[in-house]
């Protein structure tokens, strides 16, 4: 199961966005480091560097928005042998494997996995665009969960029954 969790006209929008903001960060940065350098007598150096940071903020949204540099792709996919996902566009990619798991709590929030070398990993879904999505993900994790043998919500395996 593969689910694009950023569709493309939510994309476009954040492109139009950063694209936009990107332009006018760049253009305040650089006329106040202009204005620094040419207005003033004596040059104020940590305003430089501010007004030199906020042009290169607005420099790298503006090639984010103009596709000069790529958004990773925000998804969730989930096989037998695992589970993986990037819930935002710049977000860390996480997979879990099926047999590293020992227990799944599921709310209407986050998914917590609880692994068998006693570590956490929490899936946030209130990160995920769409609650609709959000919720397939859930049930879905959680059916997944007991055709692989996994406790969720605190049920034994052996008292889980599901009729596929």
């Amino acid at each position: 199961m593969y689910v694009n969790l950023y569709p493309n006209k939510a994309l476009k929008k954040t492109k139009q966005i950063l694209l936009w903001t990107g332009i006018l960060l760049f253009c305040g940065g650089v006329s106040a480091l202009a204005g620094e350098f040419i207005a003033r007598e004596e040059i104020r150096w940590v305003w430089a560097g501010g007004a030199l940071l906020v042009g290169a903020i607005g420099a790298l949204g503006f090639a984010v928005g103009a596709g000069y540099l790529q958004l990773k792709d925000a998804y969730f996919s989930m096989t037998p042998e695992r589970i993986a996902y990037r819930l935002t566009l710049y977000g860390a990619e996480h997979t879990i494997y099926w047999d590293a798991i020992d227990s799944i709590q599921a709310t209407e929030h986050a998914l917590v996995f609880d692994l068998k070398d006693s570590k956490q990993m929490i899936m946030r879904l209130g990160h995920i665009q769409s609650p609709e999505i959000a919720n397939h993900v859930s049930v879905s994790v959680q059916l997944a969960a007991i055709q692989q043998q996994v406790e969720v919500n605190q049920v034994p395996v052996s008292a889980q029954r599901v009729s596929l």
